[in-house]
């Protein structure tokens, strides 16, 4: 446990089928800053929604879906959330429970199913960044949701919540780190809820982190108490790509990229490149002939709201003769980039790599 201070997504339950009723407006180009109702008829009740102004609808986007307390309504978190969305560009889908007594006791699962298809209509998601927050009994149904059966959430944020049982984590390929937050002055705190939430948790093998503070009660906090958990939701993402890192595989872009190449000097010495560290976000380091001399830095960045491709950039302080390869393990495509002995090497500024988003 850390503790501090200061795909398409499938059905969110195993054969849940949903029939939906597109809201007003859904398909049509969706304007940015703006908060938006999606009637969800399965279940006879709706979802707010807000795209932050910064945000591209063709490119997909992270959304944390936040779930209000009992007896509260999506409105009234409106002021509270939007300064949050526009300081970190996510996209924001604010539930009505089906019961006023909160999530957990009507369909809300097929709920937010039916909200996140409805999203989908106008803006691109990110599936691997589709993440539950919740205040009070938003938070501990955010916590039930996050690892039952058929859901693929990469994270949780738990807000003041009272205890609810989680039994197991039902997906066996992935387990959605959680934040808890909470207050000593908070009643849900002082009834024990936090601390047998944690063993909970913990039992399960949970990634877990916590945060408490002082002089603050049920329903207040710090004011970088949503920015910091919503933050921590960002880094989440919902299993990693098929690429296993290795001395000589550089691994980028979650997983979805690998990076190999190999090497010949003027004496007639080959060898392949190897990697100064096994794992990164965009870009990486290799070399060739000792491991405190880097040759080449190589990135794979997301070009895809631009001009629809992966770009690679590249640029190495070597002649020696060289390969490089980057390969997109999603799509099964490879580039290849090389330089000719004796030469000093270009930098590769690649645009159209890989035209194989998202």
């Amino acid at each position: 446990m850390t503790s501090i201070n200061p795909r398409r997504y499938p059905p969110l339950l195993t054969g849940l089928v949903l029939a939906l009723v597109l809201s007003v407006g859904a398909g049509r180009p969706a304007e940015a800053g703006t908060w938006k109702r999606l009637d969800v008829e399965e279940t006879e009740t709706y979802a707010l929604r807000y795209l932050p102004t910064g945000i591209d609808p063709a490119e997909p986007a992270p959304v944390v879906v936040f779930l209000h307390g009992s007896g509260a309504t999506p409105g009234q978190w409106k002021s509270t959330l939007q300064p949050v969305a526009e300081q970190l560009d996510v996209v924001l889908l604010v539930p009505k429970s089906i019961s006023d007594l909160g999530f957990g006791v009507g369909a809300d699962d097929a709920t937010i199913a039916g909200a996140l298809e409805l999203l989908e209509q106008e803006q691109a998601l990110d599936s691997r960044r589709i993440s539950l927050a919740g205040h009070s009994a938003g938070g501990a149904y955010a916590l039930v949701l996050a690892y039952a059966p058929g859901s693929r959430f990469s994270g949780a944020l738990s807000l003041s919540a009272p205890y609810r049982t989680v039994l197991e984590v039902a997906d066996p390929d992935y387990t959605a780190p959680a934040y808890l937050y909470y207050s000593t002055g908070d009643f849900n705190f002082q009834g024990a809820s936090y601390e047998a939430l944690r063993q909970q948790l913990e039992r399960l093998d949970v990634p877990l982190t916590t945060r408490i503070e002082e002089g603050f009660d049920h329903s207040s906090w710090p004011a970088d108490t949503l920015p910091t958990g919503f933050e921590f939701l960002l880094q989440q993402r919902y299993g990693e790509g098929p690429c296993e890192p290795s001395p000589t595989r550089l691994c980028l872009r979650d997983g979805r990229f690998a990076v190999d190449g190999d090497w010949r000097d003027r004496f007639g010495n080959t060898g392949v490149a190897r990697v100064v560290q096994d794992k990164t976000g965009d870009s990486g380091m290799l070399w060739f002939f000792d491991a405190a001399n880097w040759e080449v830095l190589v990135k794979v960045l997301r070009g895809c709201g631009v001009n629809g491709h992966y770009w690679v950039f590249a640029a190495a302080t070597t002649n020696v003769e060289y390969t490089l390869r980057v390969t997109d393990l999603v799509a099964g495509e490879t580039r290849e980039y090389s330089n000719q002995l004796g030469v000093s090497s270009p930098a590769v500024t690649d645009t159209l790599a890989f035209g194989t988003c998202p």
